[in-house]
């Protein structure tokens, strides 16, 4: 073949272009292998943790508290002895952490007390009455 007066064109430049992909930036093959670094030393820092944690178990302790000395009276179940007013009536009970319930009730017109008994002591901790307002 004659060699001719024209100049190259881009497909006949570059030879053998489709067989090499282009390099990508420098920056990026440094921070991909950064983070793979990162997840490696996660992961094994993480098992690591959780083998010591396993290995170098404490029982956490249990702290009883002693229950006050009962009077005689009180070997059977603990009563709630409450006055109620006319008309009222236990709306809600509910169990609090520290073992007291908490024990509302509500009368007729609407006025509502809150009472905290304990159980192990047998008594009431505290009473909250709210009352209904009166219009004048």
């Amino acid at each position: 073949m004659e060699t001719s007066d024209m100049p190259p064109t881009l497909a006949e430049s570059t030879t053998n272009s489709e067989s090499v992909p282009p390099r990508p930036p420098r920056a990026l093959v440094a921070a991909v292998i950064i983070m793979g670094v990162m997840i490696i030393v996660g992961a094994a820092a993480l098992v690591g943790i959780i083998i010591y944690r396993i290995v170098h178990h404490a029982p956490t302790p249990v702290v009883r508290q002693e229950a006050p000395a009962l009077s005689s009276s009180l070997s059977g179940p603990a009563l709630l002895s409450l006055p109620r007013r006319v008309g009222e009536q236990v709306t809600m009970m509910s169990a609090r952490p520290d073992g007291a319930l908490a024990v509302m009730l509500k009368d007729e017109q609407g006025n509502m007390r809150i009472v905290l008994w304990s159980p192990e002591q047998a008594r009431i901790i505290a009473e909250l009455t709210m009352t209904h307002p009166t219009s004048p």
